[in-house]
């Protein structure tokens, strides 16, 4: 194996492309084989980017939150094909918008019951609104609200669709952390760092810290602005959190790329960790990477960089080279960050590899594809 071209490729984005500062670890047959930075952690103060900053891992989380519910499958504690409400009860009396003969849009009572599978596929019926005024209410002051509250005021909200109708990007997973809070009776954030982080080794993986250790540790993010080609700084504040109460199974990890690369490796592993400890097993694995749309949800599922993936529980899943151009096996699966992280688990392969940057806006379109390509293509060498 040679890594050679993929480094290069690093360099050249923050060189002479519209990266600022990058990281990646790639792991094959569970021993580490790639692991490379370039460009700036911060532009401003001239500080490089050296691999252990801190980043939000925005959707990164996803995976994380959905792992965690399928530990709870393989316990009995719920099954896919379950009515949500059955658990909680607060959506048992859910709204959907629609249009009626006039064009005119009313709120009616839906004709399906959530189930439990809708959450993790994104075809419940929510997209990534976060100023309803169902949300906002429910806040005991402005911006905070715990991980139930939000649950709660997701449940007043009226769906966009009937549910399993489309496939919708939004905050199915975020109402999946709420589920396992009320099926483990623990708060997700604990019961993540009990049954992920601690057994993994992910020392660096938090929902929360405080501003200063942020501010300490945490690579500057950025935005990048089309019109003006570039990019600049926002701060290290998270959009997608309200305060720490609240534990966004969607959006809600801080985390390195030296630890989620950690999990990928374990996962693609066959689920069990350095020290013996199964966190998954090769069954759940391969539901989670099966898709799960119908035709009639694969039609609303059409975001370019998805050409040729299907959609799991939670995570795509590479279904058609043709479509794809991947050079990467049927089956590999995963998922982005809204700052630049890629997340690629294969475990036919054994091979896991992360990339991260940290700017929102974050071109993974043109960036994604081609580290999966160059990488693939470089474990032949």
């Amino acid at each position: 194996m040679d890594f050679t071209k993929l480094s290069e490729f690093q360099n050249w984005m923050s060189d002479s492309w519209r990266i600022p500062g990058s990281t990646c670890v790639a792991y094959v047959n569970g021993e580490k084989v790639y692991e490379h930075s370039a460009g700036y952690a911060d532009v401003e103060k001239g500080e490089k980017m050296k691999g252990d900053e801190l980043m939000f891992m925005y959707s990164i989380t996803k995976v994380v939150t959905t792992l965690c519910a399928l530990q709870l499958l393989e316990k009995g504690m719920f099954h896919l094909n379950d009515t949500l409400d059955y658990y909680m009860p607060e959506f048992s009396d859910m709204k959907v918008r629609k249009t009626d003969e006039n064009g005119n849009e009313i709120i009616v009572p839906a004709e399906k019951k959530l189930l439990v599978r809708d959450l993790f596929q994104m075809t419940c019926g929510y997209d990534y609104n976060l100023e309803t005024e169902q949300i906002k209410a429910r806040m005991s002051e402005p911006g905070k609200i715990s991980t139930m509250e939000m649950a709660r005021a997701l449940a007043e909200t009226p769906l966009l669709f009937e549910p399993g109708d489309k496939w919708c990007y939004g905050l199915g997973h975020d109402i999946l952390a709420a589920f396992v809070e009320k099926l483990t009776g623990q708060r997700f954030a604990d019961y993540v760092k009990e049954n992920v982080f601690e057994p993994v080794g992910m020392k660096d993986s938090y929902f929360h810290l405080p501003e200063e250790e942020l501010e300490k540790r945490m690579a500057q993010q950025y935005v990048f602005d089309d019109a003006t080609v570039s990019y600049k700084p926002i701060g290290k504040g998270n959009w997608a959190v309200f305060g720490d109460e609240y534990d966004s199974g969607g959006a809600g990890v801080i985390s390195t790329v030296s630890d989620i690369a950690l999990l990928a490796k374990v996962i693609a592993g066959g689920g069990v960790t350095d020290s013996g400890k199964r966190i998954i097993s090769k069954a759940s694995i391969d539901l989670w990477r099966t898709n799960c749309l119908d035709d009639k949800q694969m039609f609303h599922y059409c975001w370019d960089a998805l050409k040729g993936y299907g959609y799991g529980l939670g995570v795509r899943t590479h279904i058609d080279r043709a479509k794809s151009g991947s050079l990467s096996s049927i089956g590999e699966f995963g998922w982005t960050g809204a700052a630049g992280g890629f997340l690629i688990i294969d475990p036919d392969r054994n091979v896991a590899l992360y990339y991260a940057h940290h700017m929102q806006n974050n071109q993974e379109y043109f960036t994604n594809p081609r580290l999966r390509n160059l990488f693939y293509s470089c474990l032949e060498y």
